[in-house]
């Protein structure tokens, strides 16, 4: 990926912050797993941090779990910046997902931040719409309508009809647009930028440390590409654990409210 292109992208992305009111550190460093650590009070996004790249192919599984480890113990959103994957344009508006890690191009980042809802997902290829499954099926019944005549009108099954109302399937863009047409833009639902499967990705990096400092350690991981050696959870709160003395990694521990602790 261009240097160039990379400097671009994060100047665009910390001025959109900054507008935000946002509290932001730039880490400065291409092999860190993350590129933003950010609190943001607007739009509910809270804690977020941000891997900012071109092409997000090129992001290693290393700095992958690094970033899913942050989400564990640090509550932290993480999100992938980037204007493309396997030169693949990223388009305006969508929500992807990457390694179970929510993906958006810097026009819908920017669009998040000032409290625009994400409305359409791309999900193996096929853009879809999360429905308001309960609302659905009472104006369906409020218009005096059976699943069968909605299925009609939306050329599904019955079964199909039965499932968006449930809220256990997602509908595709085109059907979602049916749907605004018949019972108005309010049955439509926005995706949260949630983290799928955390837990089972980062397991390779659990390791036993013990108890440190008089704080009783519940869970610890392994860190590869960021200010700290080991993510924490104890009896008191999040630690991040490293052996340098590094005011930075104070201050990105301080974003994430937590501390920050040095061991030899």
């Amino acid at each position: 990926m261009s240097r160039r292109k990379d400097e671009h992208l994060m100047d665009d992305i910390t001025e959109e912050l900054e507008k935000s009111g946002a509290k932001s550190i730039v880490i400065d460093k291409d092999d860190y797993s993350y590129t933003i650590v950010a609190s943001v009070d607007k739009g509910g996004l809270g804690k977020i941090i941000l891997k900012i790249s071109s092409d997000s192919s090129t992001i290693p599984r290393s700095h992958i779990i690094d970033l899913l480890i942050m989400h564990k113990v640090f509550k932290a959103k993480p999100i992938l910046v980037d204007e493309s994957r396997r030169n693949e344009e990223l388009q305006d508006g969508i929500l992807y997902e990457h390694s179970g890690i929510p993906q958006l191009n810097p026009s819908t980042f920017s669009d998040l931040l000032k409290g625009k809802p994400l409305f359409f997902k791309n999900e193996g290829g096929v853009v879809k719409v999360r429905i308001k499954g309960w609302l659905l099926r009472e104006l369906r019944m409020r218009y005096g309508l059976s699943l069968g005549d909605l299925a009609e009108l939306l050329s599904v099954s019955r079964k199909a009809v039965y499932e968006y109302e449930r809220g256990t399937i997602d509908v595709s863009a085109e059907k979602a647009q049916l749907l605004i047409e018949l019972f108005g833009e309010e049955i439509v639902d926005s995706w949260d930028l949630s983290v799928k499967d955390p837990d089972q990705k980062i397991m390779e990096r659990k390791v036993e440390l013990g108890n440190l400092f008089n704080l009783k350690v519940k869970e610890s991981y392994l860190l590869v590409h960021t200010h700290g050696k080991y993510a924490t959870v104890t009896d008191k709160g999040s630690v991040l654990l490293g052996n340098e003395n590094s005011r930075e990694a104070e201050e990105v521990s301080s974003i994430l409210g937590a501390r920050y602790i040095r061991i030899q």
